[in-house]
């Protein structure tokens, strides 16, 4: 059995993720545009912009960056919408 490999494989998987509409969807939901988004992960709107038209592949540290800003979105959104506090 063959292993896939090579950067076809890794387009294929990362665009099964959908990332530029995840990426637009957190824009959304904080209501904040490119440029403040890359302000809150410390990436620059150049690097955000082409992660979300799939012209770049994000390393790990990227990811994890973006996932930081859409976690601490959801733990306000989810605590604003109960009447609760952010943090425990």
């Amino acid at each position: 059995m063959s292993q896939e490999s090579g950067p076809e494989t890794i387009w294929r998987v990362l665009s099964s993720y959908e990332l530029g509409r995840k990426l637009r969807q957190l824009r959304l939901r904080k209501k904040i545009a490119l440029v403040d988004l890359g302000k809150h992960t410390g990436l620059s709107p150049s690097m955000l912009s082409q992660l979300k038209n799939g012209k770049m592949i994000p390393t790990l540290p990227t990811l994890a960056r973006i996932a930081m800003v859409s976690m601490s979105a959801s733990i306000i959104s989810s605590a604003t919408s109960t009447g609760g506090s952010c943090f425990p």
